[in-house]
């Protein structure tokens, strides 16, 4: 008799064995199993979140949604360059443009970020737990566009701009040489005074910025020798990067970092300071309410209680996605009992606020999101479209 299968089960044998070989070994599959699960309402631990280069080509700055098109790399197909990354940015999500705290609507389409990402949670098994809905925000796209191998990290916990990430490593290029013919930028990184063993070109076009000292340059002002801080865009499209802003001094670095924190405090003061809510006091009407880490840490001070009438803070109810109903008219106020510094964790400010509310409404439920005005920060209506209430 013959032992040997037959040719049909001969090919279903091997089409098996291909799928689980293709799944074992394929980097992404692997990560996604063994990647972290954001939960409602918690802060994930420090290295828990998977990177990700890319540039910003898509934006949605009112809900905080955007699309990457990811760096090319070696765990990549020629067939899945450039293919996009839809994302949203977490509760917690915090952005750094220019060296500050900064919003989706502040960075501009065409830059290099880098990025740290997880992977939407998986769907509740009882479709009726708001709770797994509200955490499983997903960003829609047609059936038939193709996405990143990394789609499944989709979910944004913190996005900064070349330069901002060069300041938070201590780190800027020095500039090796300049061909202006081949329009070519020769230049070492150098991280707490450690050079890199090899060094990086960089693309020049007409186009690149160049600041220097309290107003602009030129590519003409590049020298030999000068530490610089670049953004990039096309980064691993075009060679390792075209420069978009080159800042040739610390100067030029310094006041492009104030400009964006005073950009970011009008923000704070327009929208209120986010946050989670850890617990409520039903009988006392107190909230207990942990920031998120997405402002300048000094600001902190507008939270300190100092035993007089600017004892009090403003509260208005959010979504996922920052956004109030209608702060204007949904407002709380309420005393400020405690401000008190709490274990830091990864998108947490480290500061908890106990507040005592005048009211307490439906929205303020523990793990909810809550905007907070310190002090007398007078609250104001906002844009149409930026209101959840129409």
């Amino acid at each position: 008799m013959n032992t040997f299968p037959r040719r049909r089960d001969q090919r279903r044998l091997l089409a098996v064995v291909v799928l689980l070989s293709s799944f074992v070994l394929h980097p992404s599959s692997f990560a996604a199993e063994t990647s972290f699960q954001i939960k409602p309402g918690e802060f994930p631990p420090e290295g828990s979140a998977h990177y990700i280069g890319g540039e910003l080509i898509a934006l949605d700055h009112v809900n905080r949604t955007g699309v990457l098109r990811p760096d090319r790399t070696d765990a990549q197909k020629r067939g899945d360059w450039d293919l996009p990354l839809p994302f949203t940015l977490l509760p917690f999500g915090s952005l750094s443009y220019h060296g500050a705290s900064a919003e989706l609507r502040d960075i501009p389409i065409g830059t290099h970020l880098q990025g740290w990402f997880y992977q939407t949670p998986a769907e509740p098994k009882d479709a009726k737990d708001a709770k797994g809905k509200r955490a499983a925000a997903k960003t829609q796209v047609p059936r038939y566009e193709r996405l990143s191998i990394e789609a499944a990290y989709n979910l944004a916990s913190r996005l900064e701009d070349d330069f901002s990430h060069l300041a938070r490593l201590q780190r800027a290029w020095r500039v090796d040489a300049v061909d202006l013919e081949k329009n070519i930028l020769t230049v070492t990184g150098i991280t707490a005074g450690k050079a890199d063993a090899k060094v990086t070109l960089f693309q020049l076009v007409p186009g690149t910025r160049v600041w220097k000292g309290r107003g602009f340059g030129s590519i003409a002002d590049l020298a030999v020798g000068q530490s610089v801080f670049i953004n990039l865009t096309y980064a691993t499209l075009k060679g390792p990067g075209r420069c978009k802003d080159i800042w040739l001094d610390a100067e030029s670095r310094a006041l492009a970092t104030a400009h964006q924190q005073e950009v970011h405090k009008q923000n704070l003061r327009e929208r209120g300071f986010a946050g989670w809510i850890d617990t409520v006091d039903n009988q006392q009407a107190v909230v207990t309410v942990t920031l998120f880490s997405a402002f300048d840490p000094k600001l902190k001070e507008l939270f300190r209680v100092t035993q007089t009438t600017n004892d009090v803070v403003t509260a208005a109810t959010a979504e996922d996605n920052l956004r109030t109903w209608d702060q204007i008219n949904d407002r709380k106020r309420g005393t400020l009992l405690e401000a008190k510094e709490v274990p830091a964790a990864l998108g947490s400010s480290g500061l908890q606020v106990k507040f005592k509310s005048e009211l307490l409404i439906e929205g303020f439920r523990p793990k909810r999101v809550i905007r907070l005005w310190p002090g007398g920060w007078r609250v104001d209506d906002l844009p149409r479209e930026e209101r959840i209430y129409q």
